[in-house]
């Protein structure tokens, strides 16, 4: 079917955790599975609402029922499942560096404030993550370090205990 996102094995482990649709005046129950391919087409396009091809339904639709998922929690409970446990047919290593404010590395402050700089503070200023995902691009570990480690170096540490 044209739009399909998720395969058949995928979709066998999250329909438990999607709730009916609700049956509305002008028309049969909503399709899950169509809406999940949806919310997945939305991220990774990265598109608005809008933007929603038609084989999706109406945007309008999708983007009700996507808040009124929220609300219920019903995304919560479905990432926190899916989390517990990885689809690892593939996974990916990312590292990405994430800067922090001039102060955390101990620069001085206005006002006269000599707060003295230190070099673990400098180091600290910029923290590498390093992420595992799974073949979803669901994140699966993600491990924080000081800003003068490489990237590999927390790898090991990121697949150990990965199935294979």
């Amino acid at each position: 079917m044209e739009g399909e996102v998720l395969r058949d094995d995928q979709w066998a482990r999250i329909e438990p955790f999607v709730p009916g649709g609700r049956k509305g005046k002008r028309g049969p129950r909503s399709n899950g599975r169509l809406f999940v391919n949806a919310l997945l087409w939305m991220a990774r396009s990265g598109g608005r609402w809008r933007d929603l091809p038609e084989r999706f339904g109406p945007y309008q639709t999708a983007k009700r029922r996507y808040y009124r998922w929220i609300e219920m929690g019903v995304l919560d409970r479905l990432f926190e499942a899916v989390a517990a446990e990885p689809d690892l047919e593939w996974a990916m290593l990312d590292a990405t560096v994430i800067r922090a404010h001039a102060q955390a590395a101990g620069a001085r402050r206005k006002r006269g404030d000599r707060t003295p700089r230190r070099l673990a503070a400098r180091a600290a200023a910029l923290e590498p993550r390093s992420t595992s995902v799974d073949a979803l691009g669901l994140p699966v570990r993600i491990i924080l370090g000081p800003g003068q480690q490489n990237d590999m170096a927390p790898a090991c540490d990121l697949i150990d205990g990965l199935a294979a």
